[in-house]
């Protein structure tokens, strides 16, 4: 989505009654920009025409470089104008971890002020992976769980019949990349409501009533058809400079069998010498491959169910003012 159809939903809304959504954006400065586009487009196609406000905002304690707060100084504002303003529904992204802990993280008090808030000052809130596992944290002292391995890659999960999130799907398409999850049996325990789930990588989107609704994914649907490829690349090149002791796996269900065999490849010779052009070599693998699954669908699915629960809320809200 480009930058004038991003402002065009931020400054001029479709006719009709307007649903103020608010986006704090706390992903890494690198992808600040991508996740801003990347949320607006499945906002859009979730809204199928509805009138829709999308606003962006950004907690200070946040580190950032001069680059990335000069760029969001022009595209987003500090959280207080949230507070000021407020919102109909909000979505809060995930971010780098930069501690062991989630809740000695710098911005760990602004986030705890904004879940706070978020109960009581909006209709729904959306919670995205790193942003989930903190939620549930403050929420209910629920602690995420490393995995043996990355989970990286596009996973079918299976949709809880019955369940508004996944109305209209049996089966769910999702790309997550992270290390870490929360168990099932845990956010059940705490009284979540679990909407898809697999099996071999665990729960996908769940949701509680707080009053708000609060729903949280620990995939990420918004990710455009290339971001796995990138997240792959900075991972071999971080392994090649010797920044992080395993060679990744690439991501699964993405790549076609052609595409896998290469890699597995560059990964024997990396195995046993490791040289930075070798990431060049990688680079050029994977620079026209194309995902074997198309996930867009699914995720324009859940946005839809989202905002319709969004409006009508505050359809009921407006019918007892």
């Amino acid at each position: 989505m480009t930058a004038d159809r991003i402002a065009d939903m931020e400054r001029r809304p479709a006719r009709g009654e307007v649903i103020e959504i608010a986006l704090v954006n706390n992903m890494p400065d690198q992808a600040l920009m991508a996740t801003r586009a990347q949320f607006a487009r499945l906002v859009r196609a979730g809204a199928e025409g509805a009138a829709i406000r999308l606003r962006c905002y950004t907690l200070p304690s946040t580190p950032r470089s001069d680059t990335a707060r000069r760029y969001l100084s022009q595209t987003h504002e500090e959280i207080d104008a949230l507070y000021a303003r407020g919102a109909d529904a909000m979505i809060v992204t995930g971010a780098e971890p930069r501690a062991a802990s989630l809740s000695n993280e710098p911005y760990w008090d602004d986030f705890c002020r904004l879940l706070d808030w978020a109960r009581a000052n909006t209709l729904s809130t959306l919670w995205s992976c790193l942003a989930a596992h903190a939620a549930v944290l403050r929420l209910d002292d629920v602690h995420r769980r490393r995995a043996r391995e990355k989970i990286s890659g596009v996973y079918a999960f299976d949709a809880q019949p019955d369940d508004w999130a996944v109305r209209g799907a049996s089966t769910v398409v999702t790309p997550h990349s992270r290390y870490n999850g929360l168990a099932r049996e845990e956010l059940e325990r705490c009284g979540y409501r679990i909407s898809s789930f697999a099996e071999s990588v665990g729960v996908d989107t769940f949701w509680r009533l707080e009053p708000s609704l609060f729903v949280f994914t620990q995939g990420h649907p918004e990710y455009d058809r290339d971001t796995l490829t990138r997240e792959y690349r900075r991972d071999v090149l971080r392994y090649l400079s010797h920044e992080r002791e395993d060679y990744p796996r690439p991501p699964q269900g993405y790549y076609a069998d052609d595409i896998l065999e290469k890699l597995e490849a560059m990964r024997a010779q990396a195995m046993t010498s490791r040289r930075v052009a070798q990431g060049a070599a990688v680079s050029a693998i994977v620079a026209h491959a194309e995902p074997v699954t198309d996930w867009f669908g699914d995720a324009a699915r859940l946005y839809r169910n989202w905002l319709a629960e969004v409006a009508s809320r505050k359809n009921q809200q407006r019918r007892t003012a």
